[in-house]
């Protein structure tokens, strides 16, 4: 039997990039930062979660540290429900989303991690799951704005380690867009899937890509207006050139329902990281797979989220596409924190260690990985 929850702790942890990642629709990130949440059983048992630093990580981890005490100390590590329905009553409806959607979705993913820990059975398994390997696409911060020949070069380096789908930015300028994603297409062929991310950032009539983003085959062009723009979403979707996907900023599985239901977005794309963690990721796939759409999750940036985001996957008897983190380096994927994920030759495993089967360096990230305050993302002016 599942003991209860006797501590709950957040802290944030900060590793700066020593070559920024090249810019995007929304600039330059200068830094990884992530929330991490930690909760201890009365048996001993210790389980980690992610939660989004929100642009203010500290001001996350002050809720888990205070208000969320009162919900979750005491429960069960199995109550996730329990502690979904409370922080929605109390918290969510009420006051709005704020910094409690990512503090649940930490401790959500925390709470999975213990139960399958205490049980000796891995969270994937404990959810239903059955199917523990998926295709894999380079996502993350891997490809940002390029001329179509360092593009074509990047994809073709990721081609030859076994990958066939990729994250292409666009929104700078209708002729770049329509270079690249032309080039990309002419040089990796038929068989390599383009996906297309404007990340918020649009500078141009989008209506005038969508025909060329068709004519390529992309899979998706991803958040072409800010979340807001529900009914741009709309009525570019009505255009039926290219499928639209969002979802990172799109907060809880009603908020989902009515995006996908109106067809604003054709692919759903929660971060478990985000959204509420593991358990309302599984309500919003269930939702998509109920409307016919495709639902292939966003990710956050360590080794807890990727093996949360591949646990939602298999419960749901996922077949789409993982979005793998292909950088060269990522000390929350695969040093300080690692395991959970295996990716290599264009596919994403899960084992079968209890939990997330993810190993946390708390010492190691106390004394090297010190959070900082503020967002990571500079200011950028338009």
């Amino acid at each position: 039997m599942t003991s209860e929850i006797v501590a709950l702790s957040a802290r944030v942890h900060t590793w700066r990039f020593t070559d920024r990642p090249r810019e995007i629709g929304t600039g330059s990130i200068l830094r990884r930062d992530f929330v991490l949440v930690r909760v201890e059983l009365a048996d001993g048992t210790v389980g980690y979660g992610e939660a989004f630093h929100g642009h203010a990580g500290s001001a996350v981890a002050e809720i888990v540290n205070t208000t969320m005490q009162d919900v979750v100390v005491g429960r069960r590590a199995d109550d996730v429900l329990g502690v979904r329905e409370e922080t929605r009553d109390r918290f969510l409806i009420a006051s709005g989303m704020g910094g409690f959607i990512f503090a649940l979705s930490g401790i959500d993913i925390a709470m999975w991690d213990a139960h399958g820990k205490s049980t000796g059975q891995p969270a994937w398994r404990l959810l239903g799951g059955s199917t523990p390997d998926f295709p894999a696409y380079a996502g993350g911060f891997t490809l940002g704005y390029s001329a179509p020949e360092l593009l074509v070069a990047d994809l073709r380096s990721l081609w030859d380690r076994g990958y066939r789908a990729a994250k292409v930015r666009v929104g700078d300028s209708f002729e770049e867009d329509a270079s690249r994603v032309t080039a990309a297409r002419a040089a990796l062929g038929e068989e390599f899937h383009i996906m297309t991310d404007a990340n918020l950032g649009q500078n141009y009539d989008v209506a005038r890509r969508a025909p060329v983003l068709g004519d390529v085959g992309a899979e998706w062009l991803e958040e072409p207006f800010p979340p807001g723009g529900h009914d741009q979403f709309r009525s570019l979707a009505a255009l039926r050139r290219v499928p639209l996907a969002a979802g990172e900023n799109i907060f809880g599985a009603d908020a989902f329902a009515r995006w996908i239901g109106e067809g604003a977005i054709q692919v759903a794309q929660p971060d478990v990281s985000r959204v509420g963690g593991i358990t309302e990721a599984i309500r919003v796939a269930h939702i998509a797979q109920a409307h016919g759409a495709r639902c292939v999750p966003h990710i956050s940036h360590t080794a807890l989220n990727h093996a949360a985001t591949l646990t939602v996957m298999s419960a749901v008897a996922s077949t789409d596409f993982f979005e793998a983190d292909p950088t060269a380096r990522n000390p929350f994927r695969t040093d300080v924190i690692s395991g959970g994920v295996r990716v290599g030759q264009g596919r994403a495993s899960l084992g079968d260690k209890p939990g997330l089967g993810v190993a946390v360096d708390e010492e190691r990230l106390l004394d090297e990985y010190a959070g900082e305050t503020g967002s990571p993302w500079p200011r950028t002016r338009r």
